[in-house]
């Protein structure tokens, strides 16, 4: 850690000390040789693993830990000697006088060097999700790649580092014994054929106004390896990078091709006003080329093919973790080429009731309504109508009678509108008020 070799009580130096106290050797502990971190965002929490060669001189060893200007949890740190025979560590000591330091007493009984594990937890890592969706000009099929971005507010840098992060919802005391079992090696035919690149820092790019169109990638491929261990998932990117304090990076996954998907333009008052909102929506199954594991939570910038060579900007929305074999609904929002408009054309009061007083009790509404569709679009567009009608009511007429009737006061349309095509939808309905309600 650069922290160590750098100050007095920041510097993390190896004390080789025989049993007289007038000899000591003070020399600077030496890189790591690899780092794991493995992040789960719900609990602010980030598992450390980090491996060193030492060299131990005979006798009592003393090796110092500061965990200065970090959020590291002293309470979690941890040494593992890796069952290196004749080392043993006797205890570990808080020094007098000193503050965020630690100091592990190992006695060894010859001079040896042997590899070590230090193992803790810290706050002040995070990932997120993001995805790009490009779908071809009939929106029929997509492309998806997701890019996981990893940052780093923990004070601390991290070299040579495998990166693995928690998907799914866990038990954090079983996630805490799982992931200390689980290592850094997974079973590499779980991998299959998946290939990633490491991508130029995600902060930047997504401080610009506009959402990503496309992504630069290096030229070295990278191996992500998935696992599911009990509820949740690990995800881990195979090779080791650099993730320094206070950026971040972004891991991007392969990409699947030919995803097959549903477009839906629907029209619910109660839900998006008076708009046409569009969507895309699909399962997380292998149907539809996915299912092999959850997707976390995140936002999809979703693009489709102009028909020119170039891609037109669809929307973006965000979606909550989506489990194996569940829905995926992607709201695009409002669809500018295709409007809406609800008219009431007529209305009329008729079939009075009166009390003795001459006071009207009750009366019949007659209603005509006017529902009226039009697709700007150079292309025709599945339609889903969904129409409130409050109150008791009977329909009269209307001029399509292909509705479903969900319930007492909801009809609804499916539908197919032709490219260029205005669609009128008229009906008429009596409306009983007061004493003219009918009874169940």
């Amino acid at each position: 850690m650069s922290r160590w070799i750098s100050g007095t009580l920041a510097a993390a130096l190896i004390t080789f000390a025989a049993h007289s106290p007038a000899k000591i050797d003070l020399v600077t502990l030496p890189a790591r040789d690899s780092t794991e971190l493995t992040i789960y965002n719900s609990q602010d929490l980030t598992l450390v693993r980090e491996t060193r060669n030492l060299s131990f001189a005979k006798g009592m060893n003393e090796i110092q830990f500061s965990w200065a200007n970090t959020l590291i949890d002293p309470t979690s740190l941890q040494i593992d000697l890796k069952g290196a025979k004749g080392l043993t560590v006797q205890d570990a000591v808080y020094p007098a006088g000193t503050t965020q330091l630690i100091v592990w007493n190992i006695q060894a009984e010859e001079a040896t060097s042997a590899p070590i594990e230090i193992t803790y937890f810290s706050s002040g890592l995070s990932w997120s999700a993001d995805y790009i969706v490009k779908a071809n000009s009939g929106e029929t099929e997509f492309e998806l790649q997701q890019f996981t971005t990893v940052r780093n507010g923990s004070g601390e840098d991290f070299d040579n580092a495998v990166t693995r992060v928690v998907v799914g919802e866990v038990n954090l005391i079983r996630l805490i014994a799982d992931l200390a079992k689980e290592g850094v090696q997974l079973e590499r035919e779980e991998a299959g054929k998946a290939v990633a690149f490491f991508a130029m820092d995600a902060m930047s790019q997504r401080a610009a106004a506009a959402p990503p169109a496309a992504m630069a990638m290096p030229a070295r491929a990278k191996e992500i390896i998935k696992k599911a261990v009990s509820e949740y998932y690990l995800f881990a990117v195979e090779g080791k990078e650099k993730i320094e304090n206070g950026w971040g990076k972004e891991l991007p996954n392969p990409k699947v091709s030919g995803i097959p998907f549903n477009l839906s333009y629907e029209i619910d008052s109660r839900k998006f006003g008076d708009q046409v909102v569009k969507f895309y929506k699909l399962k997380n199954d292998t149907q539809a080329k996915l299912g092999k594991e959850p997707l976390p939570d995140g936002t999809y910038y979703v693009y489709s093919d102009d028909g020119r060579g170039g891609l037109r900007f669809e929307g973006s929305t965000t979606s909550k973790y989506v489990p194996i074999g569940d829905d995926i609904e992607l709201n695009l929002g409002s669809d500018g080429l295709v409007l809406f408009e609800q008219k009431t054309m007529k209305s009329e009061r008729k079939n009075f009731d009166f009390g003795t007083n001459g006071d009207v009790n009750g009366y019949d509404e007659e209603r005509t309504v006017r529902l009226e569709i039009k697709n700007s679009r150079d292309r025709k567009i599945p339609l889903k109508l969904t129409h409130y009608i409050d109150g008791d009511w009977e329909m009269i007429e209307a001029s399509d009678s292909t509705y479903e009737r969900v319930d007492r006061g909801t009809l609804r349309w499916e539908t197919t509108i032709e490219a260029g095509e205005t669609r009128v939808i008229t009906y008429k309905a009596v409306f009983h008020n007061g004493t003219r309600v009918k009874a169940n």
